[in-house]
């Protein structure tokens, strides 16, 4: 493939939380009197970025936004270090590692937060930048993804963003790198786009 570097994300991706996101997630929608999601089909179904449109499509609009997503992040923030890594995560990581791989981490979690996600895992050493957003209610990571690419020694094309979800796929079209979809995240794919299973199959495909 041509690949000299990874952008791996986090949540969804490498680390297995869309069950507690979900748990947290119906947490807000009965405070607000909304129904919760009754399964993880019905939670991926409607997850997307923007994240206003996700709020929207559960329920709750423009009014209640900031109020219910300032909810759900200190909800969230409560369960921090109960999530695992997906099966075959730190074998992967380190399969890649050790071929020469140069691989960064960017992550729509805020960097104290994202911090204590990673610390339990041990996985951070993998990783030869983690990147991150700064604004909780704007959780674009294309311009954090756009300044490494640009200071980086590698083309777009050299680079593959693996993540979870329509921001992660439409960060990479925009930049011009090459895209797999992760199926174990927070949101389906549309059919078409190249995707894969387990972690592991990114060895595979190198």
């Amino acid at each position: 493939m041509g690949i000299r570097a990874i952008c791996w994300d986090w949540n969804g991706t490498l680390l297995d939380d869309v069950e507690i996101c979900r748990q947290v997630m119906n947490r807000v929608l009965v405070a607000h009197g909304c129904e919760p999601f009754a399964d993880l089909a019905a939670y991926r179904a409607t997850f997307r970025f923007p994240i206003r449109e996700f709020y929207a499509g559960a329920g709750i609009g423009d009014d209640r936004f900031r109020d219910a997503a300032r909810q759900y992040l200190d909800w969230l923030e409560e369960r921090t270090g109960e999530a695992p890594l997906h099966a075959q995560a730190d074998q992967t990581l380190a399969a890649l590692a050790d071929g020469g791989m140069t691989q960064v981490l960017a992550s729509a979690t805020l960097p104290d937060l994202l911090a204590r996600q990673l610390h339990p895992h041990g996985v951070g050493r993998r990783f030869d930048q983690v990147l991150s957003i700064t604004d909780a209610y704007h959780p674009s990571k294309h311009d954090v993804i756009a300044r490494w690419l640009q200071a980086s020694s590698f083309a777009a094309a050299e680079v593959l963003m693996i993540g979870d979800t329509n921001h992660d796929r439409e960060i990479a079209a925009d930049l011009g790198t090459r895209f797999v979809h992760f199926d174990g995240g927070h949101q389906v794919a549309p059919s078409g786009v190249p995707r894969i299973r387990s972690l592991d199959e990114v060895v595979d495909l190198l």
